[in-house]
């Protein structure tokens, strides 16, 4: 059997699109939480046009005799320093997405191996040597692929069911915030920041993007759709929970009748005390009354009290984030 490996053009649409329908419908017999809307390969195909059309955006096309076998398709990431997004991404990433890869049915996945070898020089030979692929989280066998191409998990995507009780909420009261209550919502967002830089899980806080942040914050604020919910004790604000649309989810991930967990925090000294519960208990009640049906947060792999707390509340994972670091060196000691 042939294998051949070429460069994604245009022309290559149809077949990516009819992979991807495929792979998702294959995915949604394991998760039941994925949208219904996307196993025609119509439904898929805008999805994979943006990307393709994405600035500096670069894929490859499988073919085994001659047949669509599998693709990739990967995006650059540049944040600017003062991005909110910065706090998220190395300077120069390439983000495989959720939605921008797909292997045919019955294809063994080591053939991403191959995608991967092929689309990968393309990247590191501009300087992108931060590698992102977001992979379904029951798909293990893609997962091994992955693992074996040195890749790591990074960060969770995990959804819940808005209707599953929350037990163990603490004595605390919860009020919802408005765009006056921007002090309070933004000390606590800088709180969380500086959370995620303590040991294992050293992500640097930047704080050249902490105005940025605060605008983007009151913005939310702002538009009601946006819940803000906010602990207190005796007039003392002690964690908070906020929402806003899946935006940062592919739309083969989001599923139907969902709202975004953006920020979950609870200061250290009020922790173990129920107070989150008590967060999350007042937040799905709200998510019911809006008409939602399920809830989807992200979480980084290893901030290990948020994924005990998170998966410990009925959250369960439905995407993976997998990084690489590429040695710089590999820059000039090719020469």
């Amino acid at each position: 059997m042939t294998l051949t490996v070429v460069p994604f053009e245009e022309d290559h649409l149809t077949a990516a699109a009819g992979l991807l329908a495929a792979r998702h419908a294959r995915d949604r017999a394991r998760e039941a939480s994925l949208p219904g809307a996307f196993e025609s390969p119509d439904a898929v195909r805008p999805s994979v046009e943006q990307l393709l059309r994405q600035q500096g955006a670069a894929g490859v096309l499988a073919r085994r005799d001659g047949e669509p076998a599998g693709f990739l398709l990967a995006g650059p990431m540049l944040p600017a320093p003062r991005h909110f997004l910065a706090q998220f991404f190395p300077p120069r990433s390439m983000v495989i997405p959720y939605h921008g890869h797909a292997l045919a049915p019955g294809e063994d996945p080591s053939l991403y191996r191959n995608l991967y070898a092929a689309l990968a020089e393309v990247f590191v030979r501009r300087g992108f040597f931060d590698h992102f692929v977001n992979v379904p989280a029951l798909d293990s066998s893609a997962r091994e692929a992955w693992d074996s191409l040195g890749f790591a998990r990074d960060a969770t995507c995990a959804v819940r069911d808005v209707e599953q009780p929350v037990t163990g909420a603490g004595p605390v009261d919860v009020h919802q915030a408005g765009p006056e209550d921007i002090a309070v919502v933004s000390a606590m967002a800088e709180a969380l920041g500086q959370h995620h830089v303590g040991s294992p899980i050293f992500s640097p806080y930047l704080r050249e993007a902490n105005e940025a942040s605060r605008d983007a914050a009151l913005e939310r604020l702002q538009e009601p759709a946006n819940a803000h919910f906010v602990a207190y004790r005796d007039g003392r604000p002690m964690g908070m929970n906020t929402f806003m649309p899946p935006a940062f989810l592919s739309l083969l991930l989001a599923p139907e009748a969902s709202v975004y967990l953006l920020e979950g925090f609870v200061y250290s000294q009020f922790r173990g005390g129920g107070v989150g519960r008590a967060l999350l208990a007042r937040s799905m009640a709200w998510a019911r009354e809006q008409g939602y049906r399920w809830c989807a947060l992200h979480f980084a792999a290893p901030n290990i009290s948020g994924a005990s707390f998170w998966l410990g509340s009925g959250f369960r994972p439905a995407e993976y984030r997998l990084r690489r670091h590429i040695d710089e060196r590999i820059a000039w000691a090719n020469e």
